[in-house]
């Protein structure tokens, strides 16, 4: 019996030393949805930019002894015309740009504007990898009618 007894303790001394403390965070700390509207020749059109529930992009690393787990929030944009209630994510994207979507998560930059001729709004959007420069900056245009593309821009190096 001492000898069972002795053998647990030491098996749970082991366990507590092996443990490591876990901190996480989320990156913005709090789920969260932007508004925004205006009036296009007497149309009222609106967006919304908001947090995607319980979907992250985890990144984790390790320094004395702590394991820190960063919890990057993943993001929608929905776009709201009278004839048209639509939502765009990563995924949105994803076959043309390639890129892992484990590890990158969408932003907005905001509305660039509207074309009279085409009858679309353009905003402006990144695919991006946090903590990294790993961007892949989007035009997305969506018409008044529901209809929507979007670009991949290229830039020149300035190097």
């Amino acid at each position: 019996m001492n000898k069972l007894l002795i053998l647990l303790f030491l098996t749970s001394l082991n366990l507590t030393l092996n443990a490591q403390e876990i901190e996480e965070f989320f990156t913005p700390e709090h789920p969260f949805t932007h508004l925004f509207d205006t009036t296009i020749h007497e149309t009222k059109i609106s967006w919304r930019f908001e947090t995607i529930h319980n979907n992250y992009i985890i990144q984790q690393f390790e320094e004395e002894g702590t394991i820190f787990r960063v919890k990057y929030r993943d993001f929608q944009l929905r776009v709201i015309t009278p004839n048209s209630n639509q939502v765009f994510n990563k995924m949105y994207f994803q076959d043309s740009i390639g890129f892992d979507p484990e590890m990158f998560t969408m932003k907005l930059l905001g509305l660039e504007g509207y074309d009279e001729q085409t009858n679309e709004l353009q905003f402006f959007l990144t695919i991006t990898k946090p903590e990294t420069d790993w961007t892949y900056p989007i035009y997305l245009y969506v018409n008044m009618d529901g209809v929507s593309r979007f670009e991949l821009p290229t830039f020149e190096d300035d190097y």
